[in-house]
C-alpha cells in the first residue's frame, strides 16, 4: 500500500514525505526541496539477453509556502531521468492548497487509484492483479485531486477533465480506515473516453466511447515483523461502438518479513481472470493468469538500497492497451511457466 495516502493529507508533513530530499530553501514564508531517485535494474527473461535500464528514475522539486496561518500553497514539478534520452520528460506538474480542510491538487498528476495502488510488495514482477487504468491512463494531464484525513475516515478523490475528448473523463473515490488493527481501503473509479477506433485481435471496430468501472478493496496488518496483505480488484469495460465487454478480476496475498531494521524479505501470490465477450464478432475468450514473486531488499541507509527478485508467471492475460491516437486494443497474451530474475539498486536524493 502506498503510505503517501496518509502523508499528503496532513499539510505539516507535505515536504517531510520525501525523507531523502535536499532542502534548497527554508524560511518564515515556506520551504523548497529537491528530490529524486536513480533506479538501475538488471533483468533476465527466458530467451532474452540481460537487460540493463533505468526505468522509473526521476527528479523533481516540491514547494510549500504559507498564505495565511491556516492555508498553504504548494507545487510539484517532476521529470523522468533516462540515461538513453536526449532530454528529460515531464512526469508531474501541479499546484494546490492545503489547510484544515485537507489538500487540493490541480494539474498533471497521478489519479487516486494508481497512486494508492494496493497490495504489492514487489519492485518489479508484481501488481498483475490490479486491473486499473486501462481507459483512464492512471496519470492525467489535467486533474483535480482532493485528500483529507478525518477522525472517522481518510478520503482521497480525483476528477480527470475530458479535454474535449482528447482524454478520459475520470471520477474516483477511495476511503481508508483502521478497523480492528487492519488498514482497510476501498475505492471505485469510473472512466469514459471517445475513441476513433479499436481492435479485438486483428479486427478493426468503428469509433465509439468506452467506459471502465473499476473497484477494489484491500486490507493490511502487521503481526510483529510480519506484514500480511490481501486485495480484490475488478474492472468492467464496455463499448457502445459494438456489444463488447471486457471483465477482469484479480486477487492477491502478499507477505513481507523484516529480518532486521534494514533487511526485508517479501513475496506474493496473484491470480487474475478475464472474459472478452464480443458477440457480433463471435469472439468469446475466457482465461486466467497466475503470478508469483519473491524477493529481498537491503536498505543501507535512507539514500541507497539493493534488491533482488524472482518472478514466475503462467497463463493468459487480456493484453489490453489504450492509446488516444490509435484507439483501444484487446489481444490476449499467453505465458507458459515463465521464470524471470532481476536485481536493482536505487539511489535517492
Amino acid at each position: 500500500m502506498n503510505k503517501k495516502f496518509l502523508a499528503v493529507a496532513i499539510p505539516a508533513v507535505l515536504l517531510a514525505g520525501n525523507a531523502n530530499a535536499f532542502e534548497a530553501y527554508s524560511g518564515d514564508a515556506g520551504s523548497v526541496e529537491v528530490y529524486g531517485q536513480l533506479r538501475a535494474n538488471l533483468m533476465k527473461s527466458p530467451n532474452q539477453d540481460l537487460v540493463l535500464d533505468d526505468v522509473g528514475s526521476r527528479t523533481g522539486v516540491n514547494a510549500l509556502y504559507s498564505l495565511t496561518d491556516n492555508i498553504n500553497v504548494l507545487a510539484t514539478l517532476e521529470y523522468s531521468l533516462d540515461w538513453d534520452a536526449d532530454a528529460m520528460e515531464n512526469r508531474l506538474g501541479f499546484f494546490g492548497f492545503s489547510g484544515d480542510f485537507g489538500q487540493v491538487q490541480i494539474g498533471k498528476q497521478y489519479l487516486t487509484a494508481d497512486d494508492l495502488w494496493g497490495v504489492d510488495n514487489s519492485y518489479w514482477f508484481g501488481g498483475s492483479h490490479i486491473v486499473e487504468g486501462t481507459v483512464s491512463g492512471a496519470k492525467h494531464e489535467n486533474a483535480i485531486r482532493y485528500m483529507v484525513s478525518t477522525d472517522f475516515v481518510n478520503i482521497d478523490a480525483s476528477y480527470g477533465l475530458p479535454e474535449d475528448g482528447s482524454a478520459a473523463e475520470v471520477f474516483e473515490l477511495f476511503l481508508s480506515k483502521e478497523i480492528a488493527g487492519f488498514s482497510v481501503t476501498a475505492g471505485v473509479s469510473h472512466a469514459s473516453q471517445d475513441h476513433k477506433a479499436f481492435k479485438i485481435d486483428t479486427v478493426d471496430v468503428k469509433a465509439g466511447s468506452f467506459d471502465d468501472l473499476y473497484y477494489t478493496v484491500w486490507a493490511e496488518r502487521s503481526f510483529g515483523d510480519l506484514t500480511v496483505g490481501v486485495q480484490y480488484a475488478s474492472s468492467n469495460i464496455e463499448s457502445d461502438a459494438l456489444a463488447v465487454d471486457v471483465d477482469r478480476d484479480g486477487y492477491t496475498l502478499a507477505l513481507s518479513y523484516g529480518l532486521s531494521d534494514k533487511s526485508t524479505v517479501y513475496g506474493g501470490y496473484e491470480y487474475s481472470e478475464f472474459e472478452i465477450d464480443a458477440k457480433p464478432l463471435n469472439v468469446v475468450v475466457q482465461d486466467d493468469f497466475t503470478n508469483l514473486y519473491v524477493g529481498a531488499v537491503h536498505k543501507f541507509n535512507q539514500y541507497f538500497r539493493l534488491w533482488a527478485e524472482m518472478g514466475y508467471s503462467d497463463g493468459v492475460t487480456a493484453g489490453y492497451s489504450n492509446n488516444k491516437n490509435e484507439g483501444f486494443a484487446v489481444a490476449p497474451s499467453a505465458v507458459d511457466s515463465e521464470a524471470k530474475y532481476a536485481i536493482g539498486a536505487r539511489v535517492y536524493w
